[in-house]
């Protein structure tokens, strides 16, 4: 074989290689992550009285972590989860990006605790409870004690603590049973708005509670935001925009209107959902 033509040969053998090195070295980027992988050892945390609880993705691998809703702390280059510092009561999506890949893995964390649903309240049309959700999941029954015994400090759920000025909800007039259920009714009626309720009013609180679970009766809290209006057509448009989209946030869906929903004070910024909007309506028109 003539020199040039072995030179071309041997090119075009180190040229094949090279470009089979590269593609398999791309196709080992791209699986060299399994998505089956990315997992924390539990899918519920609660936070803890006396210690921190800072808990790990199972894997350790190298990317960007993000959750949604806000309100989890969560390392955006490690994963990790500080438990206590996070918003209780709500189930958050952590989405991994793997270092050098376009495609995401997801897995569910939920932070124990209780939330309330956004939500209107006709009085006029009997709704006049308002409930918490417990764990994130509707339905599911608080670990509160059934029984008689009001002193068996260790099952019962200890709902509207007193602050550490010694004030509670229900030295503002907030109607707040042991199980976390606030009467809008009573409520109202105790003058929360006024003696005469004010039209457009709004309240912003905080609940405190214990509750008898893997929390050991840990300090817990919520901010809660309350409204007040006459009929339907005194809610601001912006306000409903902003409940429908926080209720597509915690629901994983991205459709509803958007519309403006930030343009007023009462509406919370983008990706939050807390405070909770618990909207008081005397009658529908």
């Amino acid at each position: 074989m003539r020199p040039h033509a072995l030179l071309s040969t041997l090119t075009f053998a180190l040229l094949a290689l090279l470009s089979f090195s590269c593609v398999q070295d791309n196709q080992i980027r791209d699986n060299s992550f399994d998505c089956e992988l990315f997992a924390y050892t539990d899918t519920i945390y609660y936070i803890n009285a006396t210690q921190n609880v800072i808990v790990n993705p199972i894997t350790n691998a190298s990317g960007t972590f993000t959750a949604s809703p806000d309100g989890l702390a969560i390392n955006g280059e490690t994963g990790a989860i500080d438990v206590n510092a996070s918003e209780t009561g709500l189930k958050y999506k952590v989405t991994f990006t793997p270092e050098g890949s376009s495609s995401s893995c997801e897995t569910f964390v939920t932070v124990g605790g209780v939330n309330y649903r956004d939500g209107i309240y006709v009085l006029g049309q009997n709704q006049i409870q308002a409930a918490p959700i417990y764990n994130g999941v509707p339905g599911l029954l608080l670990p509160c004690d059934d029984g008689d015994d009001d002193d068996d400090d260790d099952t019962s759920c200890d709902f509207d603590v007193e602050d550490q000025n010694g004030i509670s909800l229900e030295d503002l007039g907030f109607e707040i049973s042991s199980k976390g259920v606030f009467d809008l009714q009573k409520t109202v009626e105790n003058g929360t708005f006024g003696a005469i309720p004010v039209n457009g009013q709004v309240l912003d609180v905080e609940l405190l509670y214990r509750l008898p679970d893997l929390s050991n009766l840990a300090l817990n809290s919520i901010p809660l935001r309350f409204f007040y209006f006459e009929t339907m057509a005194d809610i601001p448009q912006a306000l409903l925009d902003d409940i429908e989209e926080k209720n597509d946030l915690i629901n994983e869906r991205r459709g509803g209107n958007w519309v403006n929903f930030r343009s007023l004070n009462e509406t919370r910024p983008a990706g939050k959902p807390r405070p909770p909007f618990v909207v008081i309506v005397a009658r529908l028109e």
